[in-house]
This record gives C-alpha cells, sequence and structure tokens, in this order.
C-alpha cells in the first residue's frame, strides 16, 4: 500500500512537472513508468542509453532537449535506462544502443528501434502513437486479470484491430499484429473447448486482418453455425468485395446486413456509405 502511494505522489509530480514547464519528466524506473502509464492510459517511451554512447548524447541535444518535443511530454511516460556498465538488463533485450522502445503498461512492445534517430523521425513515431488508449487499457487489463477467457481474447483483438484502422501506417502494422496474436490466443484456448459457434465466429472476425483474397477464400469456405456468425461473415464479404471491386456482390451481402448492429465496433462503417 506504502509503494502504491508513493507511486501516485510521483504520479501527480509529474503532471505538475508537464503543465508547469513542459519538458520531458524523465524517469528511471520501468516498473514505476508501468504504474502511472496505467493510471494515466498512456504508452512509455524508453530510450537505452550510455555514458559513452555518441549517439545517444547526440539524441539528448537534437532530439529529447529539443523545445519541439514538449508536445509529447504529457502524452507519454519516459524512461532513460542507463546501460553504462552492461546491456544487461530485467526489462529489455538490447544489443546496441541508442535504442528506443514504445510499450504499453503490460510491457507489450509497439516499436523496437535501433540507432540514432532524427527529431524529425521521433515526431513522427511519437505523433502515429498519439491516439487515445482508453478503451484499449481497459480491454487489454480485462484480459491481463483473466487470460483464459476468449471472449475477452477477442475483445482485445478487436479493440486493436480498431485502432489499427484509424492509427497512422507506422502505427497500424504493429497494432494490426497484436491482434493477430490476441485472435491466435483466442483459437489456442478454444482447442479446449467444444463451442464450435464461438469457434467460427474467431475464424470469421479473424478475416478483418487477412488480405482481401486470403479472407475471401476463408469465408467462402465457411457455413455459419447461427445467425450472429452468418450476420457477420456478410459484413465481411460486403467489406472485401468492395475493397475487389466487386460492387454488385457487396451490395448483395450489405442488402442481408444494413440494419443489423455489429458487435464490438461498426467495422463497414466506410463501406455503409458507398453501398447505401
Amino acid at each position: 500500500m506504502r509503494q502504491l502511494k508513493k507511486l501516485s505522489l510521483i504520479s501527480i509530480c509529474l503532471l505538475v512537472g508537464f503543465i508547469a514547464n513542459g519538458q520531458i519528466q524523465w524517469m528511471d524506473s520501468f516498473e514505476d513508468a508501468k504504474v502511472i502509464a496505467k493510471e494515466q492510459n498512456k504508452l512509455i517511451v524508453v530510450d537505452c542509453w550510455a555514458t559513452w554512447c555518441g549517439p545517444c548524447l547526440k539524441m539528448d541535444d537534437d532530439v529529447w532537449e529539443k523545445e519541439d518535443m514538449e508536445a509529447y511530454a504529457a502524452k507519454y511516460v519516459f524512461v532513460k535506462l542507463d546501460l553504462s556498465n552492461g546491456f544487461s538488463n530485467p526489462d529489455f533485450m538490447v544489443k546496441a544502443i541508442p535504442k528506443i522502445f514504445i510499450t504499453d503498461a503490460w510491457k507489450n512492445e509497439f516499436e523496437s528501434i535501433t540507432g540514432y534517430q532524427s527529431l524529425k523521425q521521433m515526431e513522427n513515431l511519437l505523433n502515429a502513437y498519439s491516439f487515445s488508449l482508453e478503451d484499449l487499457y481497459k480491454s487489454t487489463e480485462e484480459f491481463e486479470n483473466d487470460n483464459d477467457n476468449v471472449d475477452k481474447a477477442v475483445s482485445l483483438a478487436m479493440c486493436y484491430q480498431e485502432k489499427s484502422t484509424m492509427a497512422e501506417s507506422t502505427a497500424a502494422k504493429p497494432l494490426k499484429y497484436k491482434s493477430r496474436m490476441c485472435f491466435k490466443q483466442a483459437e489456442k484456448l478454444l482447442k479446449k473447448s467444444k463451442n464450435q459457434d464461438l469457434t467460427q465466429k474467431v475464424q470469421i472476425l479473424s478475416c478483418l486482418n487477412k488480405s482481401g483474397k486470403k479472407a475471401l477464400k476463408v469465408l467462402n469456405s465457411c457455413k455459419p453455425s447461427n445467425k450472429e456468425n452468418e450476420n457477420l461473415k456478410a459484413a465481411l464479404l460486403a467489406r472485401i468485395y468492395l475493397s475487389l471491386e466487386q460492387v454488385d456482390n457487396a451490395k448483395e451481402q450489405y442488402a442481408k446486413i444494413k440494419d443489423y448492429q455489429l458487435p464490438y465496433y461498426d467495422f463497414i462503417a466506410t463501406e455503409r456509405k458507398q453501398l447505401q
């Protein structure tokens, strides 16, 4: 309890620092940073450096200490890990520095970059991940607290998938990868189960992360076992056919589900405008 109170105080002090001067407030403990990141729904930027590393010191001068970086001070939790005495550390595998990581509060990595990064490169990277994390963190925490729950694995997969559709290209690929891994985890859990309806639902929804032709092949071989899966299949087919410029087929599938409220999020919102 004393440790939690201490970390809450650290969190408050950091917020005051952000408001007062807008400068990046570096922490030296990744464990403390995870607690704060979870409290504030933020990602963590980790800078692995050393006192003898010329490019690391150059990044301090050229990037981290620049006024341009103040815009990100309140958007992320920043950590510097001093590896001057060796690359061995309990948190990350590092073979060369500078090394930059972007992770969530559960140490799920989104980016791992080696070498000197310019101010523009870091701005582009941090801009790409400057999106709201509240729903993603909620789903992640629910799954982390109950990681044998298939429904929670699927909810997290869909949350990552939705984020990937809204994020810039730099972040979209890692987010989609996380979605695929969550679907794989759901499939793994389902091997212990005889719930064919849920197994089929996962198979259909995972097509959101596949290319049009691959998804079409999976869906055309799928015979829905219930009405929900039938509707999900039709929605996915409408989306895929439209992406393949098969408009008539897309409209045929869309007609079946135009009034159906999709679970998780409306993954055919853009297509609806074209198929009305």
